[in-house]
């Protein structure tokens, strides 16, 4: 079963704007051998809508030939696209590769009824025999789900939700019907900034952007939280959440390659029309600074 910290990891690209597939691997592996559990691939932090489905699949190969190297890692592939077909088209092809579960937006631009959203799910769920799990983000979407969208969504074969609302009268909702009724569904928050609180409730998975470049914060969160020594836990929570705020300065996929750049790696580029900073920005500097207090704060709990 899927639980732990994941990442929505940024894909790198180079100055002609196609895939860097080795600075993928490093940092896949990179992630991994700091903690992380698992990927969410092609999702917002990692370009999904700026990809074709060609180029996506490729991630999704690149990545379960990483994840064979380690043991009790795990594989969400996103596979939402803006139309139905390529999304089903996507979900079989990931599922051909050997990801362990799908994850999808629901279908965005247009404005949808609730009856279409709940039928292209259908569509996903039905086509595949793996866990596909509906991914709430009204901010990137014009769609905002409900305990009762929830409840039609399992009726449609769906098997999970990954809430990025932070909503928390929604995912208490969801994640209580599921438990009281013992149903088998999954709730995943989307965030690093919900995880003591929710966790408490019981919810075991989060799928943490700050993972894409301050791995060993979020590990050391996720591991005294698992572990019950609860003092460091809430410490390394504040610390986290700390940390975080001075990470909200511009587009969460640019932030994670300046400030992976900042730490002094070779952090490739994001996809146009996204673009970095010239390397003279003043602020690489502060972010590096940033780090390096977070991530002494957090060593600093192991004595």
């Amino acid at each position: 079963m899927i639980k732990g910290s994941l990442v929505p990891n940024i894909t790198f690209f180079k100055k002609d704007n196609t895939i860097d597939y080795d600075k993928c691997r490093w940092h896949m592996k990179w992630m991994f051998d700091n903690g992380v559990h698992g990927l969410f691939l092609t999702g917002s932090y990692g370009a999904g809508p700026l990809m074709t489905n060609e180029e996506r699949i490729s991630i999704f190969k690149l990545a379960k030939e990483v994840k064979d190297q380690y043991e009790g890692k795990f594989l969400i592939a996103h596979v939402g696209c803006a139309d139905t077909d390529s999304t089903v088209a996507l979900a079989k092809a990931a599922e051909e590769i050997g990801v362990d579960a799908l994850g999808a937006v629901p279908p965005f631009y247009y404005t949808y009824t609730e009856d279409r959203v709940i039928e292209y799910y259908r569509a996903i769920a039905s086509a595949v025999k793996i866990p596909v799990y509906a991914y709430n983000n009204p901010f990137t979407t014009k769609t905002t789900m409900t305990l009762k969208t929830v409840l039609k969504l399992q009726e449609a074969g769906v098997k999970g939700v990954k809430d990025s609302s932070m909503n928390v009268a929604f995912i208490t909702n969801v994640f209580y019907d599921a438990k009281i009724n013992r149903k088998d569904f999954k709730t995943i928050i989307g965030t690093s900034t919900g995880w003591l609180p929710f966790s408490t409730m019981g919810i075991d998975t989060m799928i943490a952007g700050m993972c894409n470049y301050a791995p060993e914060i979020i590990s050391a969160m996720y591991e005294y939280t698992i572990k019950g020594d609860m003092e460091k836990a809430e410490k390394a929570y504040r610390i986290m959440m700390e940390y975080s705020g001075k990470c909200k300065f511009v587009d969460s996929t640019i932030a994670s390659h300046m400030i992976l750049k900042a730490r002094g790696f070779d952090c490739g580029l994001p996809r146009l029309p996204m673009s970095l900073p010239q390397d003279s920005d003043p602020k690489y500097a502060e972010l590096k600074t940033d780090f390096e207090k977070a991530y002494a704060a957090i060593k600093a709990l192991e004595d």
